[in-house]
């Protein structure tokens, strides 16, 4: 059964914690507990924690709630201990940008099985019920917005004057936990900017400020250990920016309080939060009292994913881009894909999932991460077809929370790259009933295969705020009907794959009958619309290359494209045979670009471009997170064009590198459904040497056409080449 707290017996302070205390009287060869709740817990079995954060996850708890399962063979005893913390976590907490806490429900509660398999062949099952009793931890609240609140002379109780649980009526699905947990994967040293001592008053004791630089901006919180007076109080808050003075910029967390607090016990006491993290590059310790701090660290957390790919070349500015996409991935990929760590919002935009899911699944392996993510879309796709702006859904249906193109099309964005990449046609069977009803509520809303549907985002944040939504919807119409007709032809369901052709023919035909001018010049008239259009296939290169120059031309050479144009920009550039181009906007440092973030000590991808100017200083603090990932899109092209792994739909990888004098060397790796590909070229007296090599498992291949061929060799699964 489902247990939880007497509300009559609840302290008004401290989470609970459900203990079990259970024998194994004989000779036992196997043991496993099972874990669910209605919010989130730590495990804890003879003194072992399981070092896994936030589980079970996050789900729509009004559908199912993910079951998590541990081997515990090697922790069994004689007598055995099972203790198992409980917080709010998404379920009873605040989520997104709502400020009321209870999304789901008010009352936490535990779901636990124990089985005991031995050697006899006979099974023990301890499970959750009005047997285990429950303790007051010493974590007086905790949240994922406003942090933990920990009181270290909270001491252990007596077992057996501990309360007993009592039942809790729920019927929530139960399905298995199928995903890699978050973890801390990372620590960082920090750098004192500051440490003085205050008076507040002369009746008072001192304060203690400890203002901290981990010069990196991450997903995670402070750790470190104290010793002072019993009853001292500490806080820790954080930022990702400090003010002009040195001081931390909080403005663009909105509501989120992101400070922790800790009351020490008089002995040597360690602060290692369980139930929130905090996204942040500076953290402020101030101590009330006075007290010894030491063993300070910044603990990253994220998704326990194996990062697989290797890019590196000659220019800094292109190596800083690819570290900042890669913290800003690893920063975001906790439970669900999220646009931001650090205010008060964290949720799993489907536009931000989509553009950049090519470019995490080069970075790492995220089968199943992005499997739970379209798990969550089809668990909460609205009746009609539509697909949430953003999953798990919770608020109230409106043209900007389902239905968006260019957000709505993750439900054909992700899967058919998740296939390129994995290769699992469970995903493509899975997901297309969903995908082909968003379809068909695009049709539904459209006249003569033109799309009609509202569209509040656009090209988001785009400079100029040139968003282009009649264009970008026709688009994601003709783009999602072509990845079903794909995705039905992977599967060998040739007649389904030419309806949905035909389908996008038609959209095709519709865009280059309405927003198509003489000259190529496209609706809008923006880079976004020329690069996405030419990615679709609506136009070729030549009829657009002189306008889409000419975009770019008059915003100086610079790109303006936002969440949805960024990913296709550096390719098209490519594609029209400006590869050079491609490669100096990359490179460039002055407003807008990546590299001016750079310049700025951006150590991940900022959510606007003027997330921060020199001459305007901070950007509106409603919506300036300074680490998403969407407009760190462009590292597919670092794996796809630069290094030139093209993935296909069969069992083939092409190497086609796009090079250039602009770098003088790249070197580079990823992993692909076959195995191992990596690509090193150098620019050396005006030949480009080239060395590809991959796992003798991938069937390789190489495109060198756009290039004159020197010299090549073969060596195993090799090549070896000098182009010009």
């Amino acid at each position: 059964m489902w247990i939880t707290r007497d509300i009559e017996e609840k302290s008004k302070m401290c989470l609970p914690v459900f203990c079990k205390k259970f024998s194994a009287d004989k000779k036992w060869s196997a043991g496993k507990i099972r874990i669910s709740a209605l919010g989130i817990f730590v495990f804890k079995i003879n003194g072992r924690v399981v070092d896994e954060y936030f589980m079970p996850g996050w789900a729509n708890y009004n559908r199912y709630v993910n079951l998590c399962s541990y081997d515990i063979t090697d922790d069994l005893q004689g007598e055995n201990l099972v203790e198992i913390t409980l917080a709010e976590g998404w379920y009873s907490g605040r989520v997104g940008y709502t400020k009321r806490p209870n999304t789901y429900g008010t009352v936490n509660a535990l779901f636990a099985e124990i089985e005991i398999v031995f050697e006899d062949g006979s099974t023990e099952c301890i499970c959750t019920d009005e047997t285990w009793k429950v303790a007051d931890s010493n974590i007086i609240t905790s949240s994922m917005f406003d942090g933990e609140h920990v009181d270290f002379r909270v001491k252990e109780a007596d077992f057996a004057s501990l309360p007993f649980a009592k039942a809790y009526p729920c019927e929530v699905s139960l399905e298995e936990y199928a995903y890699d947990p978050v973890k801390k994967i990372d620590a960082i040293t920090p750098v004192v900017l500051l440490k003085q001592e205050r008076a507040v008053r002369l009746d008072e004791k001192t304060e203690q400020i400890i203002r901290l630089d981990f010069k990196q901006n991450f997903a995670g919180f402070v750790s470190f250990k104290a010793q002072g007076i019993a009853g001292t109080e500490i806080s820790i808050r954080h930022a990702e920016m400090l003010n002009a003075d040195g001081t931390l910029y909080y403005e663009n967390l909105r509501s989120a309080k992101a400070e922790d607090k800790i009351i020490l016990s008089g002995e040597e006491d360690e602060f290692d939060p369980k139930f929130t993290f905090h996204g942040f590059r500076y953290a402020e310790i101030l101590v009330k009292g006075n007290a010894k701090i030491y063993d300070v660290k910044g603990v990253v957390l994220s998704q326990d994913i194996r990062y697989v790919g290797k890019f590196e070349c000659s220019d800094e500015i292109i190596n800083g881009i690819y570290k900042n996409a890669l913290w800003g991935q690893k920063s975001n990929f906790i439970s669900i894909p999220t646009d931001c760590p650090q205010r008060d919002e964290r949720l799993g935009w489907t536009g931000d999932a989509q553009v950049f899911c090519d470019s995490a699944m080069f970075n790492a392996d995220c089968n199943r991460f992005f499997a739970n993510y379209l798990k969550l879309i089809r668990t909460d796709a609205l009746q009609d077809g539509r697909v949430p702006s953003f999953v798990p859904f919770f608020i109230p249906v409106s043209v900007s929370t389902a239905g968006v193109p260019g957000w709505a099309d993750a439900i054909c964005t992700i899967p058919y790259a998740h296939y390129l990449h994995y290769h699992d046609v469970n995903i493509l069977k899975e997901n297309l009933p969903c995908a082909v009803k968003h379809l068909e509520y695009y049709l539904q809303h459209s006249e003569n295969y033109l799309l009609k549907a509202e569209n509040p985002f656009g090209d988001w944040l785009s400079v100029y705020c040139a968003q282009d939504k009649e264009g970008i919807n026709q688009c994601f119409l003709g783009l999602s009907a072509l990845l079903i007709s794909k995705m039905y032809a992977i599967l060998g369901e040739g007649d389904n794959a030419a309806k949905y052709m035909e389908i996008y023919t038609r959209a095709k035909y519709a865009f280059r009958t309405h927003y198509i001018s003489d000259g190529g010049v496209l609706v809008g008239d923006s880079q976004t619309i020329y690069a996405l259009s030419l990615a679709v296939g609506y136009v070729t290169a030549e009829e657009i290359k002189f306008p889409f120059l000419k975009s770019i031309e008059r915003n100086d050479w610079k790109i303006t494209t936002g969440f949805i144009g960024v990913k296709y920009i550096l390719p098209a550039i490519c594609e029209i045979g400006e590869t050079d181009l491609a490669y100096r906007i990359i490179k460039g440092t002055e407003y807008p670009s990546w590299g001016y973030t750079i310049k700025q000590g951006a150590t991940t991808i900022w959510e606007r471009w003027n997330g921060y100017t020199e001459e305007s200083g901070f950007e509106t603090p409603s919506m300036n997170s300074f680490n998403h990932y969407s407009l760190g899109s462009c590292v597919e092209w670092l794996y796809s064009y630069v290094l030139g792994v093209k993935l296909s739909s069969d069992e083939r990888v092409v190497v086609a590198p796009s090079l250039s004098k602009e770098l003088s060397f790249v070197n580079g790796e990823c992993m692909t459904h076959k195995g191992k590909v990596s690509v090193e070229w150098k620019y050396v007296d005006g030949e480009y040497h080239v060395k590809i090599s991959a796992d003798e498992t991938v069937p390789l291949e190489y495109d060198f056409n756009k290039y004159k061929i020197i010299s090549i060799a073969h060596i195993g699964n090799a090549v070896d080449a000098v182009l010009r």
